[in-house]
């Protein structure tokens, strides 16, 4: 039985652990925190319709079925009943994936890239080849930061949708993603954590959802927002965050980092080039034309992005907030505004 070592067991490295056991591997996990699911994020998975299986009701703290979508104060994007998401327990999630895949996982022992080497039992370990899925801090591109807490009121307990704010100043966004007791409320964007954390104390005190709510303490992480970026070396293939899988234009990354961990395990099965194999899935290409926009939004003065933003129907921001990009559906919803049609669908073409 061969064995193969995984750096990191968060999405993408569980998953990956979980569907390399199910070829025939012996997997070993190195987990550089006490516990898992330490990453403070909006635990939401949008859409499931492409993951590659199925996550169990136990492990759903709510489902979602809507989306609120705003640019700056304007409403461009309403719709309820079209998503099947769920908000998750990402802690036992992850944990029952790895449990599944009866992978052998050693938490507390973090990687070290200068020598290549992890703990295992208190022992220094060499890994010469494996799959680095040790988050936002092993991805070379550009990355935003972000921070978010939990609010809790009567007012927001039955939320059933996902709300999220385009921040036309910051290039970024505010989020409110109901939880099991209250919801998660965050900001990411082009400012630092000291800026962001007053933005976000603003937010909820001007926001009619929150305005009566309890919050608590304030987490930070970084969001890689920079695309796709699977170079590190020839023998330890980058997976989940430490590849960029993360939608730039929303921050979604477990959904992303889910795909992104089943299919290096089945590419590495199969015997295919990995890179090659995850440089052409739909989710990267999604990723791509998420990232061409950020960069050209972030070319124009604040006046020309919140008229470009604001500008686009309903059905293209859910088609380009869930990375769907069915190109169909954008130039028929396109029909009146054939220049901006022709802009996207130039986003939307390969390099």
């Amino acid at each position: 039985m061969k064995e193969i070592n995984i750096i990191g067991a968060g999405p993408a490295g569980a998953a990956a652990a979980y569907a390399l056991s199910k070829h025939g591997y012996k997997v070993k996990i190195y987990e550089a925190n006490k516990r898992l699911a330490m990453k403070p994020c909006g635990l939401g998975i949008p859409s499931v319709k492409d993951l590659p299986f199925k996550i169990s009701k136990q492990f759903v703290l709510k489902t979602v079925n809507g989306v609120e979508l705003y640019v700056d104060e304007k409403k461009v994007l309403d719709k309820e009943n079209f998503l099947e998401g769920y908000i998750i327990d990402k802690e036992n999630f992850l944990e029952s994936l790895i449990a599944e895949s009866g992978a052998e996982i050693y938490k507390n022992s973090g990687y070290n890239p200068l020598r290549n080497t992890v703990r295992e039992n208190g022992n220094i370990k060499e890994v010469k080849e494996g799959i680095i899925a040790g988050g936002f801090s092993f991805y070379n591109g550009e990355k935003i930061n972000a921070i978010q807490t939990i609010a809790k009121s009567k007012d927001i307990e039955d939320l059933r949708k996902l709300i999220i704010f385009f921040d036309t100043e910051i290039i970024g966004y505010y989020w409110i993603f109901p939880t099991e007791d209250g919801v998660e409320v965050g900001v990411g964007g082009y400012r630092s954590t000291e800026e962001l954390s007053t933005l976000l104390n603003k937010f909820i005190k001007s926001n009619e959802l929150l305005a009566n709510s309890t919050t608590y303490d304030i987490k930070g992480a970084q969001i890689a927002v920079g695309g796709v970026d699977l170079n590190f070396n020839d023998n330890l293939i980058k997976i989940g965050e430490a590849a960029g899988f993360v939608l730039p234009l929303t921050g979604e990354g477990i959904r992303p980092s889910l795909i992104s961990g089943i299919e290096a395990a089945n590419a590495i099965n199969e015997g295919k080039n990995v890179k090659n194999h995850l440089h052409n899935l739909k989710i990267t290409n999604a990723i791509r034309i998420q990232r061409r926009i950020l960069v050209r939004v972030k070319s124009m003065d604040r006046q020309r992005r919140r008229e470009l933003l604001s500008s686009m129907p309903a059905e293209v921001h859910a088609e380009v907030a869930l990375g769907n990009m069915n190109k169909l559906k954008i130039i028929k919803a396109l029909a009146s505004r054939p220049d901006l049609a022709i802009k996207l669908i130039n986003y939307m073409s390969n390099e």
